[in-house]
């Protein structure tokens, strides 16, 4: 993302240079100066202006501007700051005389900057609303302010702004755009969430908590232990090389994963998460999801991984139940993110409660269907999910066919390994084939009946479309 590119843009929506004048009386003003102090050069080019007034004894100009940014990037901006400050962070074109916080907008008493706590690589988060920065860029001094505006009164309803603003405070220093477009472009590539592993949790009154996931919660996750259709695997190995080459082929790819309850879906994500971990930002969304914040936050990086987790049952379909706010949002930052620079990745138990305009081409690359492992695939699951050999020795072929023809699915078989490891370790004399058969009956009697009021089969662990 470049904040130089849309400068322009910026510009036309109604940002101001904002410039303070100190001018003896006795020097003749040019018709520039006059607009300047009437404030009366909204869409003017700022450099264009600046150099019509000479610094210097007689006059000095002070440019000045002031930005909006996101929530995101304002947070962003404080730690990048103080990681320069700190010297944590290194940068040629930029010094820090010093780093203040303020204590609040209407009590504006410089203070030492608060700190909540660093995270691994010595990167701060800080708590001041307001900061003020005494830096040189490439050579000239600006005073740099990180703060945001409410707007609204005291009433419940109010809004909330977050701006930089840059101004020029030596002869030399004309470059007040470049300077804030240049921090807001480098602490984002310096963000302690870039490259990591993200949780961002959504509460019922719309509070959004970001948090930075422990990869060791992945690290187990191998793509030689997904048993699923080799074609399935194909495209997943295909998403990942994507992910890892992205800097050459800027390509950005939409999965929607489907199958039932212990198909593999889930470990595929988690596995793609372990593998492209360091390559892209991921982001993980749940709870009270808003679309649009986790699509602007995924926006600020390149690349950046989006993971829905059963989607149907946050945007649901037309034909079904839906949320029609979810529904629509949805549609609108699918239609309008970065389809180059973010990837996405949505698993939904059964895409026919996806709504279809949702799932449609052209809003997702490619629909995998997870379908059910057959025999084959049995005894690699029992290996690499047991270690007890005396355990892995009971599936013979006689158990082997048992599981063929109840069509178990690998979550099942993964249950049964668990139950088999706690039984022989609670009781090391008990038969543990007669256990096996026990259990295949209570599960299949618990997992596979009818509701008695809908004729619609309960599957959790078995499935109707298994190998024949």
């Amino acid at each position: 993302m470049s904040l130089t590119n849309n400068s322009h843009k910026r510009r036309r929506r109604g940002s101001r240079i904002m410039d303070q004048i100190t001018l003896k009386e006795q020097v003749q003003k040019s018709e520039d100066e006059k607009r300047l102090e009437q404030s009366d050069f909204d869409y003017m080019d700022e450099m264009s202006l600046l150099n019509t007034v000479k610094h210097g004894n007689t006059s000095t100009v002070y440019p000045y501007r002031m930005e909006y940014v996101p929530m995101f990037i304002y947070e962003f901006l404080k730690t990048y700051l103080y990681g320069l400050n700190t010297g944590v962070l290194k940068d040629e074109r930029l010094k820090i005389n010093s780093f203040m916080g303020l204590s609040s907008g209407t009590n504006p008493i410089a203070t030492a900057p608060q700190i909540a706590g660093f995270n691994n690589e010595g990167l701060a988060i800080v708590e001041n609303r307001f900061i003020l920065v005494d830096l040189y860029f490439d050579g000239a001094r600006y005073q740099v302010s990180v703060f945001f505006i409410a707007n609204g009164g005291n009433g419940p309803f109010f809004t909330i702004k977050h701006y930089i603003s840059a101004l020029g405070i030596d002869g030399k220093a004309m470059k007040t755009q470049e300077v804030i477009d240049y921090l807001a472009d480098e602490s984002i590539k310096n963000s302690i969430y870039r490259n990591k592993i993200i949780n961002m949790s959504f509460s019922n009154d719309s509070k959004l908590d970001i948090k930075v996931v422990d990869r060791s919660k992945f690290e187990n996750e191998k793509l030689e232990e997904i048993f699923i259709p080799k074609a399935v695997k194909s495209e997943i190995v295909k998403f990942k090389n994507c992910v890892e080459k992205h800097g050459t082929f800027k390509i950005g790819l939409r999965y929607m994963l489907c199958g039932e309850p212990g198909t593999g879906k889930t470990k595929s994500v988690r596995t793609l998460m372990n593998l492209c971990y360091g390559k892209a930002t991921i982001i993980m969304a749940e709870g009270d999801i808003k679309f649009k914040n986790v699509f602007e936050f995924a926006k600020l990086f390149s690349p950046a991984i989006i993971c829905f987790d059963d989607l149907d049952l946050i945007i649901g379909s037309r034909d079904h139940s839906f949320d029609r706010e979810s529904l629509g949002e949805f549609l609108q930052q699918l239609d309008g993110f970065q389809k180059n620079d973010v990837f996405l990745l949505c698993t939904t138990n059964d895409k026919d409660l996806i709504d279809k305009a949702a799932s449609r081409p052209g809003r997702f690359d490619l629909v995998l269907d997870f379908g059910k492992i057959n025999k084959s695939n049995y005894v690699d699951i029992i290996r690499a999910n047991c270690k007890d050999e005396n355990i892995i020795a009971l599936f013979d072929e006689s158990l082997l066919d048992n599981l063929k023809k109840k069509k178990v699915t690998g979550a099942f078989i993964v249950n049964l390994i668990k139950q088999l490891e706690i039984k022989s370790t609670l009781e090391p004399e008990a038969d543990l084939r007669d256990y096996v058969k026990d259990f295949m009956k209570i599960s299949y009697k618990g997992f596979y009946e009818k509701y008695k009021d809908e004729d619609v089969l309960i599957e959790m662990g078995f499935s109707n479309n298994g190998d024949e």
